[in-house]
């Protein structure tokens, strides 16, 4: 059985390449809509995670704790 996915690719290969990008336009349309947005686009726009995130990577990990406090 077909999944969803693997229909609408179908659906859209059979169709001739102007229509092809009709349907990109429409996907990225209804992406920016909906506001899809990733983890990493969220933690990116909040300064200070990003900032822990640049700090830890930043951390030797010989200064590393092997046990977590939460």
């Amino acid at each position: 059985m077909n999944t969803l996915q693997e229909k609408i690719n179908q659906e859209i290969d059979r169709l001739p390449l102007t229509s092809q990008k009709e349907v990109l336009d429409f996907v990225l349309f209804l992406k920016k809509r909906i506001n899809i947005e990733t983890d990493s686009d969220y933690l990116s726009k909040n300064p200070e995670i990003k900032q822990a995130i640049i700090d830890g990577l930043n951390t030797p990990l010989d200064e590393c704790s092997e046990h977590l406090d939460w």
